[in-house]
């Protein structure tokens, strides 16, 4: 696209080489944006802190751990679901508040055990740090 090479891949084998690779873990320069924000964590980072950040974070995803939040989750979806109803029959709007804000709800929640309830406005002050 323009001067940035891309590669769009298709096959779900060669998608599999990639995404299995450890040696291509490189992020696209797009992410520099988010350094300011989240700094060089498992998001941003690539190499040695990224592989190591990986191993530290891998035990959360077991299923059995994220069973533990399926209440967390089903509370926020719902949530959501009911502030999209008002939205129904309108001649279009922009989703992306209604996720973010769902999205905030259920990562608060279960990565750091603090309801902030973004979704119900309730707590505007984070929501404001978030979108600064």
């Amino acid at each position: 696209m323009g001067h940035v090479p891309e590669i769009n891949l298709m096959k779900p084998e060669h998608i599999e080489t990639i995404l299995g690779s450890s040696k291509h873990i490189d992020k696209a320069f797009m992410y520099n944006f988010l350094h300011p924000w989240l700094g060089t964590g498992l998001l941003t980072s690539t190499g040695h802190k990224w592989h190591t950040h990986r191993k530290m974070i891998t035990p959360t995803f077991y299923f059995k751990i994220l069973g533990n939040f399926v209440e967390v989750f089903s509370e926020k979806s719902e949530i959501l679901v009911s502030k999209l109803q008002k939205e129904v029959g309108s001649q279009g709007f922009n989703v992306y508040p209604y996720i973010t804000k769902c999205a905030s709800d259920i990562i608060c929640e279960t990565a750091i055990w603090t309801a902030v309830h973004t979704q119900d406005e309730t707590d505007a002050e984070y929501l404001s740090a978030e979108y600064e």
